[in-house]
């Protein structure tokens, strides 16, 4: 008897994990992509560290954008996301662009002017595996 409600007991905890991770399904899924940039600006070429983003599918693929930018305009046509992000106070701005997938890898170019001036920003991005894309609280790491 005592196997029997210790067997009850362990398959009762292993249920009640199971129920408290949620479906599998319903778990968020990503795809953690790195990111290569090349800047050129003025006739130079200046190559960035990598980044890396965790993108949702069917979300189409936008460069990194900081707090104070928004995506204005976006369509997602195949393989291929256009895209208009408008940045506000403090630095004014705007980057317009295109990224294409091609399987695990994304090719893509954007210009970002800024105060006047143009950059032009040319981009490859690898896709490393799945991840979470959901956010992570403020001061959080990864």
């Amino acid at each position: 008897m005592r196997k029997l409600v210790g067997r009850i007991g362990g398959l009762a905890a292993s249920c009640m994990a199971i129920l408290a991770a949620g479906p599998v399904a319903a778990q968020p899924k990503g795809e953690e992509w790195e990111w290569a940039m090349t800047v050129d600006m003025q006739g130079m070429s200046l190559p960035m560290p990598p980044t890396t983003s965790c993108v949702r599918p069917g979300e189409g693929y936008v460069p990194p954008i900081e707090n104070h930018c928004r995506i204005k305009g976006q369509k997602v046509s195949g393989s291929t996301t256009t895209f208009l992000i408008v940045c506000g106070p403090p630095t004014p701005g705007e980057m317009r662009g295109q990224f294409t997938r091609k399987g695990d890898r994304i090719e893509g170019r954007y210009t970002h002017t800024q105060g006047g001036e143009s950059m032009s920003v040319v981009t490859t991005g690898r896709r490393l595996g799945p991840c979470d894309p959901t956010p992570l609280p403020a001061g959080a790491r990864k």
